[in-house]
This record gives structure tokens, sequence and C-alpha cells, in this order.
């Protein structure tokens, strides 16, 4: 369970995740030299024009929605007087894109961070950041797919053209929820009949 914080502790997991790995990839260290160029900005404001200032890896949440899996859970049992609202389950959407000064270096940089998602799907532990860190929490990292028309109305939106991402869906993520309510004590009802002869 997690406060409002861990939105933005799951950009830093996966901001940890990505450089403990770059860093000791002589290749890939070359592009990204250092973990501020893996950022949490939206690509429009890293691109001048068509062309970024710097190189920089750009893991933009650009969707939240709800777990339907999670859904319409029962409140839980504070004490013997309240009872406290599930927490908020969310699934977090990120638009990851290279952003460099060739495309080489972006198809090695993309690669690199896809790589790196794959054999780390299931992130836990001492991996987590931020006020997930010291918890039984566990996050799930899945390609998500999405259709070339959806991507292009993105970067419509950005005002900026085109540039190589993919999408990627983390889940489970738990916002504790402040709500509480006065649990109702259980009432016997005693049911008594009598049974009349010739009835």
């Amino acid at each position: 369970m997690s406060s409002y914080k861990v939105i933005n502790a799951v950009g830093e997991t996966l901001r940890e995740l990505l450089w403990s790995a770059i860093k000791n990839d002589s290749t890939i260290v070359s592009v990204i030299s250092t973990e501020s160029q893996i950022t949490f900005e939206p690509p429009f404001k890293l691109l001048k024009d068509t062309v970024p200032d710097k190189n920089y890896l750009s893991i933009y949440l650009y969707r939240i929605g709800e777990n339907e899996n999670m859904k319409n859970r029962p409140l839980e049992p504070k004490n013997t007087n309240l009872l406290k609202y599930p927490p908020l389950s969310l699934n977090l959407f990120y638009l990851i894109s290279p952003l460099t000064n060739s495309a080489e270096n972006d198809h090695n940089l993309l690669g690199k961070t896809m790589q790196i998602f794959y054999d780390n799907a299931h992130v836990k532990g001492s991996m987590l950041q931020g006020v997930l860190a010291n918890t039984t929490e566990k996050l799930r990292l899945i390609l998500n797919p999405i259709s070339m028309e959806d991507i292009t109305k993105l970067w419509t939106s950005f005002a900026r053209p085109y540039h190589l991402s993919v999408s990627y869906e983390v889940k489970v993520i738990y916002i504790d929820s402040e709500r509480e309510t006065e649990a109702e004590r259980v009432r016997r009802k005693q049911i008594e009949y009598t049974q009349f002869a010739g009835v």
C-alpha cells in the first residue's frame, strides 16, 4: 500500500533500473552518460524543432487508467468500529522515446531499454525507489503495443515530427484511500414460534 507519491516513485524506479544497466554498457553510456539524461519530461520539451539539444531517453507518463480487475473490492476492517475504503488501483502507461543525434543511437538506446524491461518484467525488493522502497510491492512491466494512428496522434499533440517510440504499461499501482466509515454492529434477531394443535 502506498501514498499518493507512488506515481513519482514508479518513475524513479524505472529510471534507476535503466541507469543501473546502462552505466555498465560502453556502447550506450557513450550516448547517455548521466542519469539526468533519463528524464520524465515529455518529448516536446526536449526537442528544439526536430533535434534535441543533447541526448535524452524520455520515459513520459502519458496515461493513467484504473485497473479493471481490482475494482469494487470490499471495505477493509481497520478496527471493530471502522472500515477503510480499499486503495485506488492504477495502471500507468509510459511513452519511451530515445532522442539523440542519430538514428543508430536511437536504435541502440531503445533496444537496450527494451532488453532491460524484458529482463526485469517484475520489479520488486531493492529495485524499488521512493515510497515503494522497503515495501512488498511488485511492479509488472509490459510492452503495450499501440497503433500507428494512436502514436501519431500523440506526436501531433506534441506539435513535433514523429520520433521512434514504444509504449509500456506498468501495473498494479496502489494509492491508499483516506476514507473511512463506521462499521455497523452485527445484530441478532431471535424468532420464536409455537405450533398449535389442530392447525
